[in-house]
């Protein structure tokens, strides 16, 4: 059974777009599966709503139909052979737009709603204005399920700061401002009157216009001709998310003249961004503002600039406003809604798919999801999953979720899909939807990284990340109840992102977090906050989600483990034709591991020492290599990765992203020093603790670790060897069965 959900569009800056997104949140919190179809898809956001001509349901699943103005997909819905709801936002009524092109497809449109209710089998109010309306037409079984905002999204570091600046109030006047689309029922010209008033009372009084026009109409150019004649007035049209916060955060007071609201999102990020709440008491505003900020009966402009201008200055008043805005913005959160979500679902017999319990006679079932797995696959979150899915396995069933994909840049599915074993474990294996084109994906991160993002844009990056696989998801949502305990590996990838919250009370997350720009996505809250716990595996990893996510849940340093094999330099040597010193590095070898920059600083150690040791570089080559010392082995096999540490002058580790590095751990227990990335807190955490390496920062500190570890490497080798005696998986395994066993207990209560 899934639950999937139909709208009429699925672009960029919409609305219903957003909506659905934050209803496909709760759905996952509730457990359940499914996908967002649109009839109309914006190209660049394909990863995230698929055509609607697409949807094929099975009888059981349930669709949502988010009700559009006359849209062809109504009909669509009364044909579909599964059960049906509806999601209903609102109708304007035809009245404002009478001349106008929109007169009669809202004519048709409330038509349409009244055909459609009486065959739903559930239908959902985003407000009680709004179901009320529903039962007016015909429906039943309906149920309110409110929207709601991310308050975090609108912390004033979200701020852009060039229209910050550019907003800036230099001469503190009162500022009015107002977001939303620019049409006849939100009633600018009422706007515009209540600016002339506050004009009078002080000729510096400002107002801030946010939103977008219909291209031609004749409403907007009425307004642009009465604009004119005002001074103070600043339109801004669409913006980005990041210029919305600044512009809610210049003003005195937020103003909604509209004379017909279904709900009244900006009015709730307004409150968010503490701006006081200034509202015509219309159809589902009172009910929004739930007796938070300011509502009234009567457009008498005069009173209402007075009221604005009070506002700005009485900071009693003002902070009066803000503390019942507060409160209210409590009350409307996405825990409420998923409560009423929850509710309006089980109405229709569909409860959370992992209410059953587990047979308690049968061995503890546990499931290890990983983006990659296999004795092909190199990466050091997929090889520190594989190392605890064997060790787990004396004490439970562990069967491993996963992708068919090798390669971590397409995700191209080269392993079959189904049943498949890796060595004594058990795997499952699921297709990834599409292949990613890692050059694509590159340029959208420029774009998203370092600003902040509503919802939409941040889940299409994730989506775009992958590996996006749906039967894995639809897994999750059929089979939770089949397993006593989950063990999601790596915060980053939509496996763990969108999996883990459908079975997160009996979830644990091995986040594997270093400080990266993704970390800062308020999509990854959901991941960090809901597991029953966070498998650390160093200090600075716990110590960075701490700082990251302050309802992060319970974190314990756990690490790994190290069993290092006897190592035969000589052999290496042998194998390979090295007749030289050597530094290594193990690992994937790409620009995104620091490998570009260790070539550089090589390159600099070359020219001050042309007898420097070479450069061994071993693993999956995903750049060009090349340059006097440099050397490429190719993949090694276990025996020769102990060979090689062995043999090595020292060991690099380049990356600057790390939550441990396996790699210095295995270097420090074959008594091989190691040069790490100093701008990486976990790297330098590790070289502190165990007394056996140095860091760097540029290619001059490159080349004095270089020369110090060579001077001190037995001494250094010694304390090293120390050091990884203290990890053993004797220890880890020890963590993770306390953990697993609590929920297991918890679950078969």
């Amino acid at each position: 059974m899934a639950v999937h959900q139909l709208i009429p569009s699925f672009v960029s800056g919409d609305a219903t777009g957003q909506a659905a997104l934050h209803f496909q949140l709760l759905l996952r919190r509730l457990g359940h599966f499914g996908n967002i179809y649109a009839g109309e898809v914006e190209p660049s956001l394909s990863s995230l709503a698929l055509p609607a001509r697409a949807l094929r349901p099975e009888p059981d699943d349930l669709v949502l139909y988010h009700h559009g103005i006359a849209s062809p997909l109504a009909g669509r819905v009364l044909h579909l052979r599964c059960r049906t709801g509806m999601v209903f936002h609102n109708i304007t009524p035809a009245r404002f737009y009478e001349g106008t092109p929109l007169h009669e497809p809202l004519v048709s449109g409330r038509a349409q709603l009244a055909a459609l209710a009486p065959w739903l089998d559930l239908a959902i109010g985003v407000s009680r204005y709004n179901s009320r309306e529903l039962e007016v037409v015909g429906a039943k079984n309906v149920h309110v399920v409110p929207l709601f905002i991310e308050p975090e999204r609108f912390l004033p570091e979200a701020a852009d700061r060039t229209l910050a600046a550019k907003l800036g109030n230099a001469r503190n006047a009162p500022t009015i401002v107002s977001v939303s689309r620019i049409a006849p029922h939100k009633r600018f010209e009422d706007l515009l009157a209540l600016h002339e008033e506050s004009l009078r009372l002080n000729p510096d009084a400002r107002l801030i216009v946010v939103g977008g026009y219909d291209s031609g109409s004749r409403y907007w150019k009425s307004l642009r001709r009465r604009m004119k004649g005002l001074r103070g007035i600043t339109f801004t049209g669409r913006v980005s998310h990041a210029e919305l916060v600044a512009a809610y955060r210049a003003g005195s007071v937020f103003v909604s003249m509209s004379e017909h609201e279904g709900f009244g999102v900006p009015l709730l990020e307004a409150m968010a961004c503490d701006l006081p709440v200034l509202a015509f008491a219309a159809a589902a505003v009172p009910e929004t503002l739930g007796g938070a900020g300011i509502a009234f009966t009567e457009k008498r402009f005069a009173f209402l600039a007075e009221l604005v201008h009070e506002l700005h200055h009485d900071h009693d008043l003002r902070e009066k406003v803000l503390r019942g805005q507060r409160r209210r913005l409590e009350e409307l959160s996405a825990a409420r809604a998923e409560q009423a979500l929850g509710a309006a679902l089980s109405s229709i017999g569909i409860a959370r798919p992992h209410a059953r319990r587990p047979r308690a006679d049968r061995r503890p079932k546990v499931a290890i999801v990983v983006q990659r797995f296999g004795d092909e696959v190199t990466g050091g979150a997929e090889k520190h999953a594989r190392d605890v899915a064997d060790r787990l396995a004396p004490y439970w069933d562990i069967t491993v979720l996963t992708t068919c994909a090798k390669d971590h840049l397409t995700w191209k599915n080269e392993l079959p899909a189904g049943p498949d074993r890796v060595g004594r474990l058990k795997v499952l294996r699921f297709p990834a939807r599409r292949v990613r084109d890692i050059h694509r994906f590159n340029a959208l991160s420029r774009t998203r990284f370092g600003r902040p993002l509503d919802r939409m844009h941040e889940e299409h990056w994730i989506a775009e990340q992958g590996p996006l696989v749906p039967d894995l998801f639809e897994h999750l949502a059929h089979h939770a109840a089949d397993y006593d305990g989950f063990v999601f590996f790596t915060y980053l990838y939509a496996p763990t992102v969108w999996g883990l919250p459908m079975v997160a009370q009996k979830a644990l997350l091995v986040p594997t977090v270093h400080d990266e720009p993704p970390l800062y996505f308020h999509a990854y809250a959901d991941a960090l906050e809901r597991p029953r716990a966070l498998l650390c595996n160093t200090p600075e990893e716990q110590a960075l989600i701490a700082r990251r996510s302050a309802h992060a849940a319970r974190a314990r340093v756990v690490g790994v483990g190290v069993e290092p094999l006897p190592g035969n330099p000589e052999r290496f040597r042998r194998q390979f034709h090295l007749d030289r010193p050597y530094l290594l590095y193990v690992g994937r070898i790409e620009p995104g591991k620091g490998v570009d920059a260790l070539l550089r600083h090589y390159r600099a150690l070359r020219r001050s020492d042309p007898g420097a040791p070479d450069l061994v570089l071993a693993g999956a080559l995903h750049m060009t290599l090349g340059g006097e010392g440099v050397r490429y082995v190719g993949r090694l096999s276990e025996q020769e990765k102990w060979d090689a540490l062995s043999g090595a002058r020292a060991v690099v580790v380049p990356s600057r992203f790390e939550s441990l590095s396996l790699l210095a751990l295995e270097s420090f227990a074959a008594g091989a020093p190691v040069v790490a990335n100093g701008d990486s807190d976990v790297l330098r955490g590790q070289c502190e603790r165990s007394g056996a390496g140095r860091c760097y920062t540029d290619a001059a500190s490159f080349v004095e670790a270089v020369e110090d570890v060579t001077l001190r490497r037995e001494e250094l080798s010694r304390k090293g060897r120390a050091f990884a005696k203290k990890h053993s998986w004797e220890a880890v395994v020890r963590c993770y069965r306390e953990e697993l066993d609590r929920i297991i207990k918890e679950t078969r209560r």
